[in-house]
């Protein structure tokens, strides 16, 4: 792996930290200054704000294959948009 390589790993996986710290930051606001419960929208928001950047993450690094990704991408995806309808 190449230098420029491993800056632009290091680059990727700090601006995921930062959207996973935002979801959290968003929340914790949300719950602790509003006085809002935690639902089922909320949890959507941190699993979405969670799992794409690592996903984006392992991917970079090549930790996690394409198909794999591939499938949970799919899996996250099903699992935001199957509350759509009963709202």
């Amino acid at each position: 792996m190449g230098r420029d390589t491993m800056y632009y790993n290091a680059w990727i996986s700090l601006l995921s930290v930062l959207i996973m710290a935002g979801g959290l930051g968003g929340v914790l606001y949300l719950v602790i200054k509003k006085q809002t419960t935690i639902n089922n929208k909320i949890i959507q928001f941190l699993a979405v704000t969670f799992v794409l950047p690592l996903l984006i993450t392992l991917g970079i690094m090549n930790i996690l294959g394409r198909e794999t990704i591939g499938t949970l991408l799919g899996v996250v995806v099903g699992y935001v948009l199957s509350g759509f309808g009963k709202e």
